[in-house]
């Protein structure tokens, strides 16, 4: 259930929901952006249209007073009604517009105070010309208000050009957001990125290492994938695959075991009943009788050495349910293996060139010195007579490599792919005794370790390297399978 929780139901929708992770980041930049531009374009229009207002009203404020102030002379000169009234008409556009100058947004309060100090000093005078007729007070206040508008539409064009230049430093301000947004954007997606094809990878990486389990016929650990439902349901299909073929294996081992006890009783019949003939032991032999009771002696003692290599084989291939893993020196048992090579490597002059670093490593004594016999005895039987092997055993934090190098013909590239396979023998090999089943043991007891056996490249003679894990993670994967 917390698998299910973790992954979505398919890999489709694991793939959909790391494009959408991806670009969910620009996404919201982009919608930042949009707002922010939005925002900034709302500020320029309104402080563009505040200074168009404030030009067009400055100068019909200015233009109203004139008009005013003509009005005003010329009742002066004619006292009549009709001038009185061209005045109050002007005067009314006046009021208007200094109605609609107060009401620009950034004009402070005390100009603000100044604009009604002016309509009610005008209102004052203009009340003591309609009860009196005096217009001497009334023009004194134009004029003076004539000064003060100047000024105070000074002011207030100096206010909104403060606007203007405070919206610049906004869209300088909100520029670089908008670069620090993108850059944070596009930072955030690329880890979003980064971490969905780590996931992929890591997903993958599991299904690939199952697929090469089972090509390399590892078939003890169980197989079990994480991720979403149709990858667990490709890792429960592996698992039905690997318990057949291990069901298989099982299968073929016990034939190969049945049938190589069965052919061991006739062949001893036949091994004893060649020995009693070479002996003369029914009578004198001729020459060509001596000459085919030989060849019978040699197959058949051949024919003993396969059904022994068979068992072994069978035996190596189900290692890992036997070995009694323990605390080894593999340095100090490849030195006891040796001495065992080097008596037979001496009588052709063979050299051993060792680097063996302390290495302590917990396997099977009995699968570990097969391992090592299999290639010291590969290495010797291939080096021409006065040759060098190169034995060189190193280890990290995690595991030992051991490399076996030696001087002779080498593996070619179409032999190098069937080199491990049982009863294999390159056209080099059939000029050497042996049945081809010392590789293939030795494979089966390194996959019983979860290790590697592999054919590195090299230019001069074979080269293989057997890596072996320090410690025993494979005991919990067979506690827990």
């Amino acid at each position: 259930m917390a698998t299910m929780k973790r992954y979505p139901r398919s890999f489709l929708q694991l793939v959909t929901f790391g494009h959408i992770l991806f670009a969910a980041p620009l996404l919201v930049a982009a919608t930042y952006v949009f707002i922010a531009l939005g925002v900034l374009n709302g500020h320029y229009r309104s402080a563009i249209e505040h200074v168009s207002i404030s030009s067009r009203l400055s100068g019909e404020l200015a233009e109203d007073l004139l008009h005013m102030e003509r009005s005003l002379r010329r009742h002066d000169v004619l006292k009549d009604a009709e001038s009185l009234k061209d005045y109050a008409q002007v005067r009314t556009e006046w009021r208007g517009n200094v109605d609609k100058f107060s009401r620009l947004p950034p004009l402070p309060e005390a100009l603000l105070a100044e604009l009604r100090a002016q309509t009610a000093a005008e209102d004052s005078a203009y009340a003591t010309l309609l009860d009196s007729g005096n217009a001497q007070p009334l023009k004194a206040v134009i004029d003076d208000i004539k000064v003060r508008s100047e000024k105070t539409l000074d002011e207030a064009d100096a206010i909104l050009h403060l606007e203007q230049e405070q919206f610049l430093k906004e869209s300088d301000t909100l520029r670089t957001r908008l670069f620090v947004a993108a850059g944070v954007a596009v930072l955030i997606a690329m880890c979003c990125l980064w971490a969905m094809r780590t996931l992929l990878a890591r997903l993958i990486g599991r299904f690939e290492k199952a697929l090469i389990r089972l090509g390399k016929g590892d078939l003890q650990q169980r197989i079990e994938l994480d991720g979403p439902g149709d990858l667990r349901w490709l890792g429960r299909w592996l698992e039905w695959l690997r318990r057949r073929l291990l069901s298989l294996e099982e299968g073929r081992a016990q034939v190969l075991r049945h049938v190589s006890h069965e052919l061991k009783t006739p062949l001893a019949a036949m091994h004893e009943g060649a020995s009693l003939l070479a002996e003369e032991v029914p009578g004198p032999l001729t020459p060509d009788q001596r000459h085919i009771v030989g060849i019978l002696q040699s197959n058949s003692r051949r024919l003993q050495s396969l059904i022994e290599g068979l068992l072994r084989l069978q035996q190596a291939g189900h290692a890992a349910e036997r070995i009694g893993f323990e605390t080894l020196r593999y340095d100090q048992l490849i030195e006891q293996v040796l001495k065992t090579s080097r008596l037979i490597a001496g009588e052709r002059h063979i050299q051993f060139n060792c680097a063996l670093a302390e290495t302590e490593i917990l396997a099977g004594h009995e699968a570990l010195t097969t391992i090592i016999h299999n290639l010291l005895s590969n290495a010797v039987k291939f080096s021409p007579d006065g040759g060098r092997i190169d034995i060189t055993l190193t280890h990290d934090a995690t595991q030992a490599t051991l490399d076996v190098q030696d001087q002779g013909p080498g593996v070619t590239a179409q032999d190098a792919t069937q080199i491990f396979e049982p009863f294999y023998r390159s056209a080099a090999s059939r000029q050497v005794a042996g049945i081809g089943l010392g590789l293939a043991i030795a494979r089966e007891f390194v996959l019983a370790h979860r290790g590697e056996l592999s054919l590195q490249p090299s230019s001069e003679g074979a080269h293989f390297r057997v890596t072996l894990p320090l410690s025993a993670p494979f005991l919990r994967v067979q506690k827990n399978a």
